[in-house]
């Protein structure tokens, strides 16, 4: 009788062992759970949608910030600026200012989709000094994208690139990779030094 109870008293302290080992198991598990809620809801956050102006430039698609952009406007006469580089496109007067036009294509190194000159765009930028236009092959609309992440986005084709993303749009299937640019970045080469932020 002593031997069965002692037998008892061992399963009884064997059984609290395992619910113990099981209960530390299960808040475990549960933490684990509400950690990854977590970083859920912050990728969630970090996946927020940039919103910016789709540009057509050396057959590609680029995303200009839309709160960089003052305007876009049809081509312009613009008067040639002599000993620039090449894709310093030339200048033309808005509203008693002069303004830089830089082609988009020639500054990111592309070879120009349409020779057709009539038909590009010059999007104006929003700056106080020097007042820079873009010239682009195209620009189509304003839309929401979405910044690719991880191998997607791992290497840039230069500095002016900051990474890739989606167009948003119903439709999965046709959703269209664009770069993502840094105007900074872009316009570094052809303004003067105390014009660029951060520099």
């Amino acid at each position: 009788m002593a031997r069965s109870v002692r037998r008892k008293l061992r399963q009884i302290e064997r059984a609290r062992v395992r619910t113990v080992e099981e209960r530390t198991q299960q808040i475990l598990d549960e933490r684990t759970e509400r950690l990854a809620a977590r970083r859920d809801a912050a990728d969630a956050q970090t996946e927020a949608f940039h919103r910016v102006l789709l540009c057509g430039a050396g057959r590609e698609l680029f995303g200009l910030p839309i709160d960089a952009v003052a305007e876009v406007l049809p081509p312009q006469n613009c008067m040639p600026a002599p000993d620039g580089p090449p894709a310093l496109f030339g200048l033309f007067g808005r509203s008693g200012r002069l303004v830089s036009v830089i082609d988009l294509g020639l500054a990111l190194g592309l070879e120009q989709a349409s020779p057709d000159h009539e038909n590009h765009h010059f999007v104006l930028l929003r700056r106080e000094h020097p007042h820079v236009a873009l010239r682009v092959e195209r620009a189509h609309a304003v839309a929401d994208v979405l910044p690719l992440r991880g191998e997607e986005a791992a290497s840039f084709r230069n500095d002016a690139v900051t990474g890739y993303g989606k167009v948003r749009s119903g439709d999965a299937d046709r959703e269209e990779t664009l770069s993502l640019l840094d105007l900074e970045g872009l316009l570094r080469p052809f303004l003067p030094t105390a014009s660029v932020p951060g520099v």
